[in-house]
């Protein structure tokens, strides 16, 4: 493993465990076994370094996204569940101190990174909804620029920290979140 896999390793469990402002880049040095001089060699920042993470792994989650809502062996229902389970995974390892420090207001690069990803997860979305509207899969009476606003507002009400502390972890959160959207407040049917 190189010096950099090493750092962002080390980084990568530091910061879904106890946030990326909490852990410096002095701690990221010492538990990566690396000089400081060596981080910045790789690294402007830690902002860099979440970002440059962030980035690797939302790119991996792009490709099985992609790949899901392009499998036309699967139904519109199957493919949701897919991408639901995706989301659950991607956040699993994520503490909610990460997703607080994650939604602050003075974490502005980060931020900006997570618009850029979110613009293009909903450009794809939207695209994915139209498709399974179309075909008769999705609810024909639900207005698709309406879906994807509501979409968004959910990601802003993610942001603020009353709701925030509602929940013990993020994939708790993700779920309510996602169910809402997909189910309502009907049962789920099997």
């Amino acid at each position: 493993m190189t010096k950099k896999e090493i750092i962002d390793n080390t980084a990568k469990d530091l910061f879904w465990k106890h946030g990326f402002k909490k852990v410096s880049i002095d701690e990221i040095c010492k538990k990566s076994q690396v000089s400081r001089k060596t981080f910045y060699t790789y690294y402007s920042n830690k902002n860099a370094l979440v970002i440059a993470i962030l980035e690797s792994m939302t790119n991996e989650m792009f490709d099985v996204f992609e790949q899901l809502v392009n499998d036309t062996s699967k139904s519109f229902s199957e493919q949701i569940t897919a991408m639901m389970q995706l989301k659950y995974n991607m956040n699993k390892d994520f503490s909610m101190e990460f997703v607080s420090d994650f939604y602050h207001p003075d974490s502005a690069e980060i931020l900006e990174f997570f618009k850029n990803v979110t613009a293009r997860s909903l450009s794809v979305t939207k695209s994915f909804f139209e498709s399974a509207q179309q075909r008769g899969e999705m609810n024909p009476n639900l207005d698709i620029n309406f879906v994807m606003w509501y979409m968004q507002k959910q990601i802003e009400i993610l942001q603020l920290p009353e709701v925030q502390s509602l929940f013990t972890n993020s994939v708790s959160m993700s779920k309510q979140i996602s169910e809402l959207l997909i189910y309502g407040i009907m049962p789920v049917r099997k």
